[in-house]
Order: C-alpha cells, then sequence, then structure tokens
C-alpha cells in the first residue's frame, strides 16, 4: 500500500492495487497443473488485494490440494475462500488475497434458476490503517445463462450499493460491457477498465472484456493504472487484470 499526495486533493490518498483473476482450476492452457505460473504473476504485479475465480481444494491420492492457501502461503497474504460447489473429492468457489488480515468475511449465495450451478459472492473487510477499511469482494457470475447473469449482477449490486465502506469488486462476469449483466453497474459503480476494448479472454476477439474490477460510488475514488497482463497466454484462459484505486 502506498500513501499518496495528489495534485487536486490536499487530503492524503490512501492508493491500492488490486488484480482479479479466474485461474481456470490451476490447469494452464496446456492440461497442466500451473500453480506456479499464477504464483509468478502475483509475485511479478505485487498486488495488495486479489480476487480469485475457479478455485479449487481438491483430495488427490490422499493429498489435499487447497489452491489458495498454496497460493497465500506462498506470498504471505490472508486468505479467504467461498465455496460453490462440492464433490466427493473436495470443492471449487473464489477466494480472496489480501496483504492485510480480514476483519470480518461474508459469503452470500446468489440467486439461480433450477438445474444452475451455484454461485456465491464472497466479501472481506480489510482495515487498510486506522479509521478506513474497505470491503474487497470477489466473484464468478454463471456461464450457461444469460438470465442468471442478469439476476446474479442485479442482486450483487443490490447487495453493495449501500455500503457505508467503500466496496472494490473483482468479477469473471462473463459477459461483455454491451450486455444485461454489466447494465447493473453502470450507475452506481465506477468500471476500472471504461471504455477499453481490450480482450480479458484469451479466446477471445476486441472486445471480449468478461472480466471486471468495480468501484463503489459512495466515496471520494480514482481508479488509474488499468492492465490486462497478456504476457502469459498459458496459464488460464482468462488474463489477469490489474487497476491502483486512490481513495481519500
Amino acid at each position: 500500500m502506498m500513501l499518496t499526495l495528489t495534485s487536486t486533493e490536499h487530503k492524503r490518498a490512501t492508493e491500492v492495487k488490486v488484480m482479479s483473476f479466474n485461474i481456470r482450476h490451476g490447469i494452464g492452457m496446456d492440461e497442466q497443473n500451473n500453480m506456479l505460473g499464477i504464483l509468478k504473476i502475483i509475485q511479478n504485479e505485487k498486488p495488495d488485494l486479489v480476487a480469485l475465480q475457479a478455485v479449487d481444494s481438491l483430495e488427490t491420492e490422499g493429498k489435499i490440494q487447497f489452491q489458495l492457501r498454496q497460493l497465500a502461503i506462498q506470498t504471505g497474504m490472508y486468505y479467504v475462500y467461498g465455496i460453490t460447489d462440492r464433490s466427493d473429492n473436495g470443492s471449487q468457489g473464489v477466494g480472496i488475497l489480501s496483504r492485510w488480515p480480514f476483519e470480518k468475511s461474508q459469503i452470500i449465495n446468489l440467486p439461480s434458476t433450477p438445474g444452475a450451478d451455484p454461485k456465491v459472492l464472497l466479501c472481506g473487510l480489510v482495515k487498510l490503517h486506522k479509521g478506513f477499511s474497505i470491503r474487497f469482494c470477489s466473484s464468478r457470475l454463471e456461464y450457461a445463462s444469460v438470465l442468471d447473469r442478469a439476476l446474479q449482477a442485479a442482486y450483487i449490486n443490490r447487495m453493495l450499493e449501500e455500503s457505508i465502506q467503500p466496496v472494490v469488486l473483482g468479477m469473471d462476469m462473463g459477459a461483455r460491457p454491451n450486455e444485461q449483466p454489466y447494465f447493473s453497474f453502470r450507475k452506481n459503480w465506477r468500471d476500472a477498465a471504461e471504455g477499453s476494448l481490450l480482450s480479458t479472454w484469451n479466446e477471445g476477439l476486441s472486445g471480449d472484456r468478461l472480466d471486471y474490477i468495480f468501484v463503489l460510488l459512495n466515496n471520494s475514488v480514482r481508479v488509474s493504472h488499468y492492465k490486462v497482463i497478456r504476457k502469459y497466454p498459458e496459464v488460464s484462459d482468462h488474463y489477469p487484470i490489474t487497476a491502483t484505486i486512490e481513495f481519500w
């Protein structure tokens, strides 16, 4: 975390670097375990907060591979895990990594139509310094159903729009900015990549932006330095994205 003075404000701004990344269950594009590649990206980019989607905790040959905990140990970060699906050999879900300990966390089940995969919104309250905390959230919406994605996006907005604390949301929405689920975030949120046509899906075309970092406009914020990290296309079918956010 960096504390800086802006040219337009005499107050001290709190600057936070955020990442959002669908890690494809830790499996690279060669269909092999690629946790080292994911770790390399996080270590190279040095984000303060990371929202991860498609994270697994599975038992294989008597050993449990809890991907989020592995990343937390190797980066020295704190973690919170939100389970969406359980199976005979473990679970999958979404996660959060933070350079600061969590004051509390919350898992909210998202609405879905019968037969759809369960989805959750995972949030952690993080105290950046004395008297200032933010809510950092991660989610992955339903891929197979436009209706479910729209329901879930609207529900997330409703759950978070009246937050007292500033809110940052990292999300694999599975939808482009010109599609219905995105519309729920046009009024109360700032899209860190607003206007960008850079794809975040490495099999997609220009404009296939499926991954987002949103900031709730309930306080004074500025978003800068948005980046799609395209140097590691073999790590996942999604590119990680980062943004620097200033609060004051």
